[in-house]
């Protein structure tokens, strides 16, 4: 008897023994994947689309859903990710932002960022009072906002700048008092529906160009050139699908959008300009005067 369980608690032992040398085996390498950090951005929604279809899962790269835009710089810069999806503005807030190329480029915002009021235009350049204005810092929104002023003539004197999340941004009402918001969609929608109204816009500005891009470490690229272009190849498909079936992509993505309704997300789809196709020389030309590097960028 006593036997017969020394045997039984070998084979637990043995079969336990097993298990761990599978799992190690064939466990994920972590240090093999490539973690990205983006939001619901309409022009990052391919990237949702080809997570949820399955199609990332034999890629190395992983997505992580973020909401604030300066959240990509805390991750990026504490080392839990490699790479993010931003604008060029969001790129000079970084540290040593020389070392992040951008690997190819997704759309241009044609209107899908926003300076909304409860106010005029008028209204606030003849209003005395000090304004404040809601913005996330140090990000798209801020340099945003200081193009607009200048654009108009505005004394940036008059506006006090609250640093507040998108989160918290969207459940703002119209009030007594004036005040600025800058936003983007899924967001602005919302805005609008409460009966904010749009000072400007990145179809309206002259001097504001907002480029989205995939950015990455440059030294994570060396040498995975290749599992970049089919990360493109993956969201051109996706971009793709939008086109040819959108109910279907529109409810595949909804999760993600922060309640947008299927025709707010196709006002939002019609107000940005895809880039990934190929490299326009007039948004390289332009990311070229910001000093950003294209040396990485795939064809």
């Amino acid at each position: 008897m006593k036997k017969a369980r020394v045997l039984s608690f070998v084979l637990v032992l043995l079969v336990a023994a097993v298990a761990v040398l599978y799992y190690y085996v064939n466990r994920p390498n972590e240090a093999s994947k490539i973690h990205i950090s983006t939001n619901p951005w309409v022009g990052f929604t391919p990237f949702i689309y080809a997570q949820e279809k399955g199609w990332l899962e034999k890629t190395p790269f992983q997505f992580m859903w973020l909401v604030d835009l300066t959240d990509n710089a805390r991750l990026y810069e504490r080392g839990f990710t490699q790479g993010f999806t931003a604008t060029q503005y969001e790129l000079f807030h970084f540290k040593n932002h020389d070392t992040i190329k951008p690997v190819f480029l997704i759309d241009r915002s044609n209107g899908a960022d926003a300076i909304v009021s409860n106010r005029s235009l008028q209204e606030i350049r003849d209003s005395k009072e000090i304004i404040d204005v809601y913005l996330e810092r140090e990000s798209l929104n801020e340099d945003f906002f200081e193009a607009f002023l200048r654009e108009n003539g505005l004394n940036g004197n008059r506006f006090h700048k609250i640093d507040a999340s998108q989160k918290s941004i969207v459940t703002l009402q119209p009030s007594q008092k004036p005040i600025v918001i800058i936003s983007y969609e899924p967001y602005i929608s919302k805005l609008y529906a409460k009966g904010f109204v749009p000072l400007a816009s990145t179809r309206t500005m002259k001097t504001f160009f907002v480029i989205d891009a995939l950015y990455m470490d440059g030294a994570v690229i060396e040498g995975r050139e290749k599992e970049f272009r089919h990360l493109k190849e993956l969201f051109s498909v996706s971009v793709e699908r939008l086109k040819s079936d959108p109910h279907e992509y529109y409810q595949t993505v909804k999760g993600y959008l922060e309640g947008q309704s299927y025709e707010e997300f196709m006002h939002s789809v019609s107000q940005i300009e895809w880039l990934y196709e190929g490299q326009r020389n007039d948004i390289i030309e332009h990311l070229h005067k910001q000093k950003v590097s294209t040396d990485k960028l795939l064809p």
